[in-house]
């Protein structure tokens, strides 16, 4: 319980925003249904974007849960991490190979690579909180922040893709 009362105004925004762009992403994939379920890359970039929308709504979720030990904290992030890390391993094979947005600037966030390193982020967290280290909470942040970015960049890429990828 390191300090975890502190964190609660992190844990309220994140969740709060991470849920607001996890309805859009519904919204937005609705009003382009017909064209993302063609398209095999543009289903894959959508889950991913699903994935990274909804990792930082997790870690809100498990941070806010009343009076938990941080050991439990800990594994519930490491789990969150293993859970989303596999689940974008997956999604990247069906993607593998239609990845003409890596050749440009939104490259560098609209990648699978770096949705693993913001799983690889929880599961560091929980790890160190786990050992009883509150310091471990300090990873969240930048976790949270490389989710909304390459989020956004990935549904900015399958919404508005390349002529390249139609």
């Amino acid at each position: 319980m390191a300090g975890l009362v502190d964190w609660e105004s992190f844990g309220v925004m994140t969740g709060g925003a991470s849920g607001a762009l996890t309805g859009l992403l519904f919204v937005a994939v609705s009003l382009n249904a017909e064209r993302i379920a063609r398209h095999p890359g543009l289903r894959a970039i959508a889950a991913q974007t699903l994935v990274l929308f909804t990792a930082p709504l997790v870690t809100a979720t498990v941070l806010l849960t009343p009076r938990q030990p941080d050991w439990a904290l800990g594994a519930e992030l490491m789990a969150a991490g293993l859970c989303g890390g596999l689940g974008l391993l997956v999604i990247g094979r069906r993607r593998r190979g239609e990845d003409p947005a890596a050749e440009r600037p939104v490259g560098l966030f609209d990648r699978r690579d770096t949705g693993i390193v913001v799983m690889l982020l929880l599961v560091v967290s929980g790890a160190v909180l786990a050992t009883g280290t509150p310091a471990g909470l300090y990873v969240l942040p930048p976790a949270s922040l490389v989710a909304f970015v390459s989020g956004v960049l990935s549904a900015w890429n399958f919404l508005l893709p390349p002529p390249d990828m139609l």
